[in-house]
Order: C-alpha cells, then structure tokens, then sequence
C-alpha cells in the first residue's frame, strides 16, 4: 500500500468537526468533586435497586420523578440536591449522606494527644498481662546460651517480672 493510499484511509476515518476533548476534560476538572459524589450514591442506588428486585421505573414512581430523571441519578450525571438525596434515601430505604458536625481543630489536637498516652498504656499493660502468666522454665537461660540471658533480664526488668530460679 503506497504512502497517498494510507492517507486516503486515514483521513476518512478523520472526522471534519472539531473535537470537544478539551471542553469536556476543563468540565470534568471544573465539576470532579460532585461527578465522583454524584457516581458513588449511582452505585449505591443501584446495588439497593438490584437488593430489593426494583426497577427505575418503581424507583421513579416512590420518588415521584420521572423516569429520566432516575436515569440521569444511575449514570452518575445528575448534580443532586438535598431534596432528591432525601427522596432517594426514603424511596430505598438506605442512608447515601452523613453530615459530620463541625468540631474546632483545638478540640481535635486535645483528643489526639489524649489518645497516644492511653494507647501507650493499654500495649504495656497487655504485655505485662500475658508475661505475668507465662513462667520461664528453670532452665531458659540455659537452653540457648548468653543471647537468651540477655533477653531473659530484659524482658523481666522491662515488666518487673520476677526471675524463675
């Protein structure tokens, strides 16, 4: 196949219009946030569809909506309102949104730092809990030589373990 031949191909599969690519890409970059919303609450809808055996046209007819409008929800292209999450919710029986209450940072930095030294404690205690009631045979310091002393006294003065022997 000659070079001019290639061409003649190419260009009839070449559409004359021009591409709307880059219109689309700054719309989806523009809007991402609510299309990855909008997409999570169309699967939820639809696994709660197929959970419950009902059709967009049931769906529709409970939220009292017209069947385009479930159809837009389902591809993930409709930009809901609170009012069509709320009819969703009660037409499936299902929660698609939480509000989180608003809580100050200064309150989330006081409990954070509440947590590391409770958590500190709690692992100190449940090992000194199962090493409490486990005893070392008399002969552990014995069995492997002077590596299994070291570990031997630190673990017992770790915990304040008293020493077998």
């Amino acid at each position: 196949m000659e070079l001019n031949e290639r061409l003649d191909k190419f260009e009839k599969l070449v559409s004359d219009k021009p591409s709307n690519f880059l219109s689309k890409l700054a719309y989806y970059k523009a809007n991402k946030k609510w299309i990855d919303q909008s997409s999570k609450v169309a699967i939820s809808v639809l696994e709660a569809l197929n959970q419950k055996g009902l059709s967009q046209k049931d769906l529709a007819k409970k939220m009292n909506v017209s069947a385009q409008q479930v159809n837009k929800i389902i591809k993930g292209k409709q930009n809901l309102t609170f009012e069509t999450v709320g009819k969703l919710e009660t037409a499936l029986e299902i929660s698609l949104m939480e509000i989180i209450d608003y809580k100050p940072v200064t309150e989330i930095k006081t409990n954070s730092t509440q947590i590391k030294p409770v958590e500190k404690t709690l692992t100190n205690e449940l090992v000194k809990n199962v090493l409490e009631n486990f005893r070392f045979p008399d002969n552990f310091k014995q069995k492997e030589g002077a590596q299994m002393d070291v570990v031997y006294n630190k673990l017992t003065q770790t915990i304040n373990y008293p020493k077998a022997g």
